[in-house]
């Protein structure tokens, strides 16, 4: 038995297959499979590569998806921390100053009040101003 004979179909599935993928010894019939071969794999081949392109094309959008919601993450932490360190900035140019002037002045008066009051209350008299002069 040839190594040929292995491989050979059964008459009857020869003559039904004979037109269509040349199951015949001939080298016609030959050519009809290697070409019916080669069309079978440039259709897997394309299925691939659809499947392929059909699977980038969903990574890619979710991956999209994501960095869209981290960006929106981020502009909301930036427009926070931007808000906080404005604040700040504000209250140490701002604030501190006024707080300053309006405080020296309140203070002032108030502790002019509080000294007569004591000593009024301790029927005592105001001392006077003294002009010190220099070392």
């Amino acid at each position: 038995m040839a190594s040929g004979d292995l491989h050979r179909a059964p008459r009857n599935v020869r003559t039904w297959l004979g037109n269509v993928v040349g199951a015949g010894d001939s080298y016609a019939a030959q050519v009809r499979r290697r070409s019916l071969q080669k069309a079978a794999l440039a259709l897997a081949v394309i299925v691939a590569f659809v499947a392929v392109a059909i699977a980038g094309y969903a990574i890619g959008a979710s991956q999209g998806n994501d960095a869209g919601a981290a960006r929106e993450a981020g502009t909301v932490a930036g427009e926070a921390r931007g808000t906080a360190v404005g604040a700040l900035d504000g209250y140490k140019r701002a604030f501190g100053p006024a707080r300053g002037r309006a405080y020296d002045a309140a203070y002032d008066e108030a502790f002019r009040a509080a000294y007569v009051a004591e000593f009024e209350r301790a029927d005592l008299a105001l001392p006077r101003p003294v002009a010190v002069s220099g070392p």
